[in-house]
């Protein structure tokens, strides 16, 4: 007695369990159209099974009109007197094909991209190599022959449909052109000429035999680089000028102007490809001239400020003519920091030092303001725009402010050197000062004020508090330094300042519904005593005061704000792992262990934080796990034996949390993290070839994720083969770009050519990815050096040649196929 049939997907072949969904693809079984492709598919069934029927009976009638027997009395028919019927047709399946992971498409341009690239390099080589073989003459000979071949197959590929080939081709015709102007000048010409006027010239040229070519034939590439090319003349001739700074941003902004009045002539036009390469190039100019106007801004000189004016001016009308609403929010808001910041120049001579970053933050308040009066459909922008210039003044006080928030973190590199006595403005950083004043503080109260500001006039008032929060709380955090308190008491005061902005934030979670308010609050109080835990690592007594205390500060906002606010309770709880994990590794320090030791003590603090991780707040308990064994693995990396069993045990650790269901990846962390510790060991014994090492695990990698792919077809490449094809490739290509001998590069470049390959023939992601990618930087690191061996370029153009011609190949093969379905489709 036989069971129930099997019912495959119809999309993966996978067995149907009735469920809504397939169990291997998520493919709906459900709605109109599941059933309608039922209904597609049992039709297909019984063409199939008709079709069985029907050459079941041409066998039968064959053998009648070869043997000249009576169907009804040849045995092997039916007997006679009965109605002849052929045996019922076994059930035919209908599975669908695994769908590829890359279009053809994508395929034929790789294969020509990678093809262009190897014959440009390899060009560029033969250029450099055969200077004293050839001469001047004959490698200019050569290489302007080649440019014309490569310029003369582009009406052929054109005649026969192949479109992308003949891109292709103007490409490599386009190098070789650029490297014919390098071979011109070699023999002679414009001697008289300096080299960046010359190259001007030959850019002019090649811009404007580019623009020719475009109008000639319809190809996009020429078009896109005369676009290109176009903006190099005048740059060289300002090079060749030794013009100004402020007349170079001046100069920019004018190109930047030019391209946008050509994007906007052409624009509604078919040439589209020429809109967005001007626009781009409008983008790229203007960025140019307005770093350059705006250094020179600084510097005092009006030229700068005036160049500053200008690209306001470009914007405004850029903003006038755009269609796009975010590219209009751009350009209309960066007037408003280009005049700022040229109104800040203009007034420097009147300003001192001390009042130049508060005028900063004034034109950021009254701009915010002045903005909030416009319509709010042009609101955005100018408001955006006074955000950035207050925050110009932020700028100005920037290093004072990182001085104060980063410069304690320097403490973790050199701890407990001073006393807790020591006054804390003298103390910042290890061996430096306090640069800043009260008017930094007042800097960030003006930002602050900006920031609120500009958030109720888009009527966005509580995304607006949390950074407005944090200016007001990095001001908070310099107040010890204005006060010029000692160490001790500015610790008390951090500590202090962030449990009352943790039982504020607890408070307002508790008695009104405001996450916004709640989370500001409590990212402030932790913000603030991360930064008391920076500090405490000046003495060894006020680290072993303080971290304790932090910690069961973060565990009680915890605990408290799990009710409101599960994602702050997340961040908490992970900060107070992240502060356990310090507490422990200082006091392994205090009992005197050496570095590595410490790293190797450390290691128990993600083992107790996975484990914790198993019953409450898993994630943020993970992720400071993952910190500390990062951190676990820096402090061992001096000793490779220490770093051995670190690594060891952090791939024990990411094994163990990959028996989750929900955490399977972490098996590849770990396999990584295991094999890196086998790696050191090797790297300690003196092991310099790693092939023998990795080659095997990766061919074992390799048919793991065949077999898997095998048992569930919607498994993708990358799933199956990325971990194989990277312990194949990589190790050796790491290895091949610091070895001076070419036979590991050369047979590198083989190996990624016939993963590369395979990709293409089976049209799958990982191995056109991991084979290209590997090819390319193989290609690239056999150029340099170059002058030590002629036949580098060799196998370069080879390969390069081989892909041109395959990708032709292909685009060729796809044209006809598809001239046969259209020709197909005019018979139906």
């Amino acid at each position: 007695m036989t069971g129930p049939a099997v019912v495959p997907c119809p999309s993966c072949g996978a067995p149907l369990t009735g469920g809504p969904a397939c169990p291997a693809c998520a493919l709906p079984l459900t709605g109109p159209a599941a059933q309608r492709l039922w209904q597609v598919d049992q039709a297909l069934l019984a063409v199939d099974a008709e079709r069985g029927r029907l050459l079941a009976e041409r066998t039968v009638l064959l053998t009648t009109l070869r043997t000249g027997a009576d169907p009804g009395t040849t045995g092997s028919l039916a007997p006679a007197g009965q109605t002849w019927a052929p045996p019922p047709p076994r059930p035919i399946v209908h599975v669908a094909p695994r769908p590829a992971e890359w279009t053809p498409q994508r395929v034929q341009n790789l294969l020509l991209g990678l093809g262009a690239l190897l014959l440009a390099v390899a060009a560029t080589v033969f250029a450099a190599v055969t200077y004293d073989r050839l001469g001047a003459g004959g490698r200019a000979a050569v290489l302007v022959a080649l440019t014309g071949v490569a310029l003369g197959v582009v009406p052929v590929l054109l005649r026969r449909g192949l479109t992308a080939s003949a891109e292709t081709a103007t490409g490599v015709a386009l190098v070789l052109a650029a490297l014919d102007a390098y071979g011109l000048r070699t023999l002679g010409v414009g001697d008289d000429l300096e080299a960046t006027t010359y190259a001007a010239i030959a850019a002019a040229l090649l811009a404007a035999g580019s623009a020719g070519w475009a109008a000639a034939f319809p190809l996009r590439l020429p078009r896109v680089a005369a676009v290109v090319v176009a903006q190099l003349p005048p740059l060289l001739l300002l090079a060749s000028a030794e013009a100004s700074a402020a007349t170079t941003g001046l100069v920019l902004v004018g190109l930047a102007a030019c391209d946008v009045a050509v994007a906007h002539a052409l624009r509604g036009r078919s040439l589209g490809d020429v809109v967005g390469t001007s626009v781009g190039a409008a983008v790229a100019a203007a960025s140019g001239g307005l770093l350059l106007s705006l250094g020179t801004a600084v510097a005092g000189q009006d030229r700068g400020a005036t160049g500053l004016v200008a690209l306001a001016a470009l914007c405004a009308v850029a903003a006038l003519l755009v269609r796009d609403t975010g590219s209009r929010l751009l350009l209309s808001g960066a007037p408003v920091p280009l005049l700022g910041v040229a109104a800040w120049s203009l007034a420097r001579p009147d300003l001192t030092s001390a009042q130049e970053p508060l005028v900063a933050a004034a034109v950021g308040v009254l701009a915010a303001q002045v903005a909030a009066l416009l319509p709010r459909a042009w609101r955005t922008g100018p408001v955006v725009g006074a955000l950035v210039v207050a925050e110009v003044g932020v700028a100005v006080e920037l290093r004072a402010v990182l001085e104060a928030v980063g410069g304690p973190v320097g403490w973790l590199v050199e701890p407990w050197t001073v006393a807790a006595s020591a006054q804390a403005r003298d103390v910042v950083s290890p061996g430096a000062a306090w640069s800043g004043s009260v008017v930094t503080l007042v800097v960030l109260l003006a930002a602050a004020v900006t920031t609120v500001t500009a958030a109720a006039a888009l009527h966005r008032l509580e995304q607006g508090l949390a950074p407005a929060a944090l200016l007001a709380v990095a001001s908070g955090v310099l107040l010890p330094l204005g006060l010029a308190t000692s160490l001790s008491t500015a610790l008390v005061l951090l500590v202090v300042v962030a449990t009352a902005l943790a039982a504020g934030a607890v408070a307002v979670g508790r008695t009104a519904s405001r996450p916004a308010v709640e989370l500001a609050l409590l990212g402030a109080a932790g913000a603030t005593a991360l930064l008391a835990a920076a500090w405490s690592t000046a003495s060894e007594g006020a680290t072993l005061a303080t971290l304790p205390v932090l910690v069961g500060l973060l565990v009680a906002v915890s605990v408290a704000v799990s009710a409101t606010s599960a994602p702050a309770a997340q961040v908490s709880a992970g900060c107070a792992g992240l502060l356990a994990g310090a507490t422990l590794a200082a006091f392994g320090a205090a009992q005197e262990l050496a570095v590595e030791q410490v790293g190797g003590l450390l290691l128990l603090a993600p083992t107790a934080l996975l484990g914790l991780s198993l019953v409450t707040r898993r994630v943020a308990l993970e992720v400071a796990a993952a910190v500390l064994a990062v951190v676990t693995l820096t402090l061992a990396a001096e000793d490779p034996g220490w770093l051995s069993w670190c690594l060891a045990g952090a791939g024990l650790l990411a094994l163990a949390l990959a028996l989750r269901p929900d955490r399977r990846w972490a098996a590849v962390a770990g396999a990584l993290l295991l094999a890196a510790s086998s790696w050191v060991r090797l790297a300690d014994a003196g092991v310099e070839a790693p092939e023998p090492y990795v080659v095997p695990l990766g061919l074992v990698a390799l048919g793991l994720g065949h077999l898997r792919r095998r048992a569930v077809p919607a498994t993708g490449s990358l799933a199956a083969y990325s971990s194989g094809l990277g312990l194949l490739l990589l190790p050796s290509l790491v290895y091949a770009l610091g070895d001076e001998e070419l036979l590991r590069s050369v047979l590198l470049l083989g190996v990624s050519a016939v993963v590369l390959l395979a990709g293409v023939a089976g049209r799958l992601r990982a191995p056109l990815l991991f084979g290209g990618g590997v090819l390319a930087v193989d290609a690239v690191h056999l150029l340099a050096p170059y002058a030590a061996a002629l036949p580098r370029w060799m196998p370069l153009a080879a390969v390069g040649l081989a892909l041109v011609v395959l990708g032709a190949t292909y685009e060729q093969r796809r044209r006809d196929l598809t001239s046969l379905r259209d020709r197909l489709d005019a018979f139906a």
